[in-house]
């Protein structure tokens, strides 16, 4: 256990062992020590005994790794002496963050410099929406109202999705209210409305100067389009964002090519972007023309003359393809709108600094909240295989079930749980692919049971096709001890260690994954060995905090919204 000092022995032949001041106790300041004047509030230093840190004061946290550092959450600086005392503290208003959860609840209270008012932005939410970037909402909006702030959440319904009855509903998640608009009444008329719509901009106005919020928090700019950040720079308020995905960057969000390769990014002449639009027409508007256009004999060049002729092409042609070439420059110039983003993967910070992005992107990976309990025993059973997530091509589900084809049916099985309703017609082959084998489609389930869910799995397998980035369900399963088999895709091998917790194999190579599985089968206490060695500490508040650093450091501090009553 760690305190200030180097050590426990440091601790302990500094202070002194009637000098170690317990939790809930405090000590008035000695001479030397400096109150901040911005903090004249504080009558005390607390230090709290915890491992690997040390609490000196009300909510401020400081690492105990060196003598000398820098607070994380803004500019605390603290210096040890000869001995491992403090000898001084100096602080500043943005340092008064609250920490409550490291504090017991009868001791000493984090004091709170200011309560924000957050707006969360997220393209489609809960109950009808459960999936990751929603549940890092829904995650980061709890953490806030936990910590004393006031977040609320705006999405949308889907042009398609079931109508609202209004234009604007309004409900609650949990204590967490959310503001929903109707893109119904707004659908794109073509594919520049698609990422830029500027009828959204009176609707989105009047919504913000009803919340006055200090902070806008964007987690996923779709049905929002790029006229969001232009919105809220006009207001005043300062802008952050969360890169779930690709969506910034890509026209499928997936940076997947037609031919199920790995795409950089766009190239200088859009070239990529313009294929994958055309068979993403093709799926949208079924048609002849469209059909033929993307034949595999014609979509290259077909794509090569949308580039080259877009500023001759009469509209609707026309349009889409100069939606598609301009893309790439509308979502860099709203990215240049925020104050700063966070990339939860190192791949993903990578991606988007490589294609030009140069607003300041922070990594900060995903926090979970999870019974973190070992898992039971497993008894004398054949290997439980577990597949968690939408059933979708690009998820690799039907890959697992291939590669389960090739191992000995009576030694091991399957259960996949996800909704059918995306795509009937993959789900359907999905069954038909498993056949005899020992496979139970279940329904997708809520939140609160994933560790239940995942004490039933002995290793989860996820063998997505794209870039995956730092999927929560992976990370869910390193925290409840499950070992994980993986694409090598860097959004999610960065998270395993080889061989400890988890194995990836080459993305899309049937044979190479069976082999993996083998491995568990052929030695039935692999997985358990393997679970005690997997973990994931990281925690929701531990990211909550890191996001309230990220407003703090670029600007996101209270201020009226401008214009508004």
């Amino acid at each position: 256990m760690l305190t200030i000092g180097n050590s426990l022995s440091d601790l302990s032949s500094g202070f002194g062992a009637s000098q170690i001041i317990a939790p809930g106790q405090a000590r008035p300041l000695e001479r030397g020590e400096q109150r901040s004047r911005s903090l004249d509030h504080w009558e005390f230093v607390h230090i709290a005994v915890m491992p690997e840190q040390a609490i000196i004061g009300s909510g401020i946290i400081v690492s105990s790794a060196s003598s000398r550092q820098k607070c994380e959450l803004s500019k605390l600086r603290i210096a040890f002496g000869p001995s491992p005392r403090v000898k001084y503290f100096q602080a500043c208003e943005s340092c008064c963050r609250e920490l409550m959860p490291h504090f017991p609840d009868e001791g000493p209270k984090p004091v709170t410099a200011h309560a924000l008012r957050v707006a969360l932005f997220v393209h489609a939410f809960f109950p009808e929406h459960i999936y990751g970037t929603e549940s890092y909402t829904l995650a980061l909006a709890r953490q806030l109202q936990a910590l004393g702030h006031s977040p609320v959440v705006i999405t949308a319904v889907s042009p398609g999705e079931p109508p609202q009855m209004s234009e604007v509903e309004r409900y609650t998640v949990g204590d967490i209210p959310v503001l929903r608009i109707d893109r119904n009444l707004s659908p794109p008329r073509n594919a520049r409305e698609e990422y830029d719509m500027p009828a959204l901009a009176p609707l989105l106005e009047r919504l913000l100067r009803e919340i006055r919020p200090d902070v806008a928090h964007v987690c996923h700019l779709g049905n929002f389009s790029v006229v969001l950040p232009q919105v809220t720079e006009a207001l005043g308020i300062p802008t952050f964002a969360t890169l779930t995905d690709f969506f910034n960057l890509c026209l499928n969000s997936l940076l997947q090519l037609p031919d199920g390769g790995l795409c950089a990014g766009p190239d200088a002449r859009r070239l990529n972007c313009m294929t994958c639009g055309i068979l993403m027409r093709r799926s949208e508007r079924p048609s002849p023309f469209w059909a033929a256009l993307a034949h595999p004999a014609v979509h290259h060049l077909a794509a090569l003359a949308g580039t080259r002729l877009a500023p001759l092409l009469p509209p609707p042609l026309g349009t889409d393809a100069r939606a598609v070439i301009r893309r790439p420059k509308a979502f860099t110039a709203a990215m240049g709108r925020y104050q700063a983003a966070i990339a939860p993967t190192r791949y993903l910070k990578d991606t988007f600094e490589a294609n030009g992005v140069t607003l300041p992107l922070v990594h900060s990976a995903f926090g979970i909240d999870i019974d973190r309990r070992p898992k039971p025993p497993a008894g004398d059973r054949p290997v439980r295989f577990g597949f968690i997530g939408q059933i979708l091509m690009h998820k690799g589900p039907h890959l697992l079930l291939q590669a389960l084809r090739l191992l000995p049916v009576d030694a091991f099985t399957l259960d996949i749980w996800g909704s059918d309703k995306l795509y009937p017609d993959y789900a359907r082959d999905l069954r038909s692919v498993a056949g005899s084998m020992p496979v139970t489609f279940n329904a997708p389930f809520t939140e609160h049971r994933m560790a239940e869910v995942l004490s039933q799995v002995d290793v989860l397998v996820l063998p997505s096709t794209w870039f995956e980035n730092g999927p929560l369900t992976l990370l869910k399963a390193l925290a409840t001890h499950t070992p994980v088999v993986v694409s090598d895709v860097p959004g999610m091998t960065e998270f395993i260690q080889e061989g400890i917790d988890g194995f990836a194999f080459p993305r899309g190579d049937v044979d190479a994954l069976a082999a993996v599985l083998r491995r568990f089968v052929e030695a039935p206490d692999l997985a358990r060995r393997m679970s005690a060695a997997t973990a994931y500490p990281r925690t929701e508040r531990a990211m909550a905090l890191e996001v309230l650093d990220l407003y703090a450091r670029f600007g996101g501090r209270p201020a009226p919204v401008a214009g508004a009553a």
